[in-house]
């Protein structure tokens, strides 16, 4: 798996204000990244999540017609796209049984944490697809309700790239589902949960060869999603 961060800009004619400021978002942007996985550290579930999400939700954008560079936005927002659970306690991004109303309300809140913290760090685009990586299809995600093409394409992406994850490394009446078992989740949600056309580009992504991306023999996968 790539841990793809560009660097800032070498050997070209730039302004140098314009060099600084790349320089220092370039920084901003592999220190957000140690925090995302010194979150996915705590817990040995999510080790390596946001490497496999940002895999997948760059190879559905291509799938999906999107240039190479725009993917590569994609994939960068996708590794830090839960750095907003920095802001839940570990007595609830841990907790195995079932939250509260008032523990789920603030686990919800960790999308529109991480906008914040990427606000200075990601453009505009990347930041709503962090935003918005919740949202269902049908209206009936957070944080803010959006339905179908009102949530940005690359925020559609993700939301799929995230559940797919979780359903491979999330054990489910004590075994861990394959591929078969997971499309088969995910087309049932197609229309619902997930948009029909990034449905569409999983199942082309895994007819071609595209590779599962999840790590052989987890246990499981707690916090990253359903929440």
């Amino acid at each position: 798996m790539i841990d793809w961060f560009p660097g800032p800009d070498e050997g070209r004619d730039v302004d140098p204000e314009v060099a600084a400021r790349s320089l220092e978002r370039w920084r901003t942007l592999i220190s957000l990244r140690r925090l995302a996985r010194a979150v996915e550290a705590k817990d040995e579930y999510t080790k390596g999540h946001s490497e496999r999400v940002a895999e997948l939700a760059s190879a559905l954008a291509r799938r999906l017609g999107w240039t190479p560079a725009d993917a590569g936005r994609l994939h960068q927002a996708s590794l830090v796209h839960d750095v907003g659970k920095i802001s839940i306690p570990d007595a609830i991004l841990l907790r195995e049984g079932p939250l509260t109303p008032e523990e789920r309300s603030l686990m919800r809140s960790h999308p529109a944490f991480g906008a914040k913290i990427l606000v200075n760090a990601l453009d505009h685009d990347q930041v709503d697809w962090v935003l918005h990586h919740h949202e269902r299809w049908d209206g009936g995600g957070y944080p803010d309700g959006l339905v179908s093409e009102e949530i940005p394409a690359g925020a559609r992406i993700l939301c799929l790239a995230d559940a797919w994850d979780a359903i491979l490394t999330r054990p489910l009446a004590g075994r861990i589902r394959g591929p078969e078992e997971a499309l088969a989740e995910c087309r049932s949600q197609g229309g619902t949960q997930f948009a029909p056309e990034c449905i569409a580009a999983l199942q082309e992504y895994l007819a071609s060869g595209g590779a599962a991306l999840a790590p052989t023999g987890s246990a499981g996968l707690r916090t990253a999603s359903g929440f």
